[in-house]
């Protein structure tokens, strides 16, 4: 089985070879995450734009090149049918890594990988899986001037690590899923004049440090999934920034930020990806953060923006209803609330967003005339929607609309009808009865209509043997 997968390594161009050996920066049965992965990439400088393709779109390809001939195992398929992560079969993982020390390519610390004894050369790029005090030490003896990533996935004695000055020449920092982060000093990041990815994502840290506004270079900022909530000052200084990422649960809070620096994000031009946190209720200043942050969408929505996840607890988003110009290069518009909502779909969200693929939106009520808008988006993929009051007459799906919907999400209890033609595309349905509604209508939803669906999923708040007898028949048309 060796011999057969050296054969495929070998058989790879050298590109390919590149990215598929870098892989072993990652830990056995690691799930490794594309969009952080494709940064890097571009971050290490591996990728060049070909033929009109984005940087982005050429690493895609790349990815998606290494599962097609299965040396990588994908993870994690997304509503578009592509994967979101891949994963490194053990017995790969032992070639890349073998060939990574034969050409020097990585140097993998602890996890039984590599002993720093036995390398030859320059250390390029290094990926710290596991450091006791006796590795540290050896570490700090090294010439780490010439690193170019640093990825660290262990949190045993992080305070021990070379001080990030030493790290002069870093491209890449990468210390996701790291806890004890806040033992370790990091003032000195601020020397690390190259560095184009930095990440913090699931660590213990609650705040930024401020010196990483010294980074001009810096390309990727990601600290989703920490307690970080506040944006530093002086944010604007970081003018090649592109990815501002917080996650969709745990974006910054914009209202625990000052008004300036919310204002700020709007000279960020190169900016594509941004999550923001609205919790504030009516006050004056939070009426001022809505402004600010309004005028800062406008501008990036003329520019490069291409995913805005916005999060809340309560309230309208109807400072959001005035955005203008349309935000054409939008690709995802996500709103995770628990009780935050548009009055109605919003007169931005319109059939010239030709490049809107995933949808979760919030509404005060779900109608027909609403379905009927949305149906117009001609590049939707994803669709979840959400509402605050339940319709009181039945929402007919008609059979025009929605022409590339796969996946569509119903997440609050309503009574839906789909009619033949309806969401001719359609391969995954979720949704929700209101039993008490659904008892004047009948329990016939038209679903044997749905040519293409492979998955369906209900539920009702009271289960009633004649709704899923009905349902079943309508699965078995």
């Amino acid at each position: 089985m060796s011999n057969i997968l050296s054969l495929s390594y070998n058989d790879l161009t050298p590109n390919l070879k590149t990215f598929l050996l870098y892989l072993s920066v990652f830990p056995e049965d690691y799930v490794i995450d594309r969009e952080r992965l494709v940064r890097r990439w571009i971050a290490e400088g591996f990728i060049s734009e070909e033929r009109g393709q984005s940087q982005q779109e050429v690493a895609e390809r790349y990815f998606y090149e290494l599962i097609n001939k299965s040396m990588v195992q994908p993870e994690d398929i997304g509503y578009d049918g592509k994967a979101r992560a891949c994963r490194v079969h053990d017995m790969m993982l032992e070639i890349i890594i073998s060939k990574s020390n034969e050409d020097n390519f990585i140097v993998v610390i602890g996890g039984g990988q590599t002993s720093l004894a036995n390398r030859q050369g320059f250390i390029r790029r290094l990926s710290i899986q596991h450091i006791d005090h006796e590795l540290a030490h050896l570490l700090a003896q090294e010439d780490l001037s010439h690193v170019r990533s640093l990825t660290v996935t262990s949190s045993a004695c992080i305070k021990h690590l070379p001080s990030l000055a030493k790290f002069e020449a870093l491209r890449v920092l990468d210390f996701e899923g790291c806890e004890g982060l806040e033992e370790y000093d990091m003032r000195s990041i601020c020397k690390l004049l190259q560095l184009k990815y930095l990440n913090f994502r699931a660590t213990t840290i609650s705040k930024l440090p401020s010196e990483i506004m010294m980074l001009r270079d810096l390309e990727n900022l990601d600290f989703g999934d920490t307690q970080v909530k506040e944006l530093p000052t002086r944010f604007t200084q970081l003018t090649k920034l592109q990815h501002l990422i917080a996650g969709i649960w745990t974006s910054f809070n914009i209202t625990q930020s000052s008004a300036d620096a919310v204002k700020d994000l709007g000279n960020l031009p190169g900016l594509e990806e941004i999550g923001v946190h609205l919790d504030g209720g009516e006050s004056e200043e939070f009426s001022r953060h809505e402004e600010m942050l309004l005028s800062s969408l406008c501008k990036l929505g003329s520019c490069k923006l291409r995913s805005l996840q916005i999060t809340s607890y309560r309230g309208f988003l109807e400072f959001l209803g005035s955005w203008s110009p349309l935000p054409f290069s939008l690709q995802e518009f996500c709103m995770s609330s628990c009780d935050y909502y548009f009055t109605k779909v919003p007169e931005w969200i319109a059939p010239a967003l030709t490049s809107l693929s995933f949808l979760d939106i919030s509404l005060a009520e779900l109608t027909e005339e609403g379905m009927h808008t949305l149906g117009e988006l001609q590049a939707l993929l994803y669709l979840k929607l959400s509402w605050k009051t339940n319709p009181e007459e039945r929402l007919t799906v008609q059979g025009t609309g929605f022409p590339c919907l796969k996946e569509l999400v119903l997440s609050d209890p309503t009574y839906v009808r789909f009619v033949k033609g309806a969401m001719p595309k359609l391969e995954n349905l979720e949704l929700s009865f209101a039993v008490l509604v659904a008892k004047s209508y009948g329990f016939y939803l038209g679903i044997e209509h749905l040519t293409c669906l492979k998955k369906a999923r209900y539920y009702c708040l009271k289960a009633i043997q004649k709704a899923r007898l009905q349902l079943l028949q309508s699965l078995r048309k």
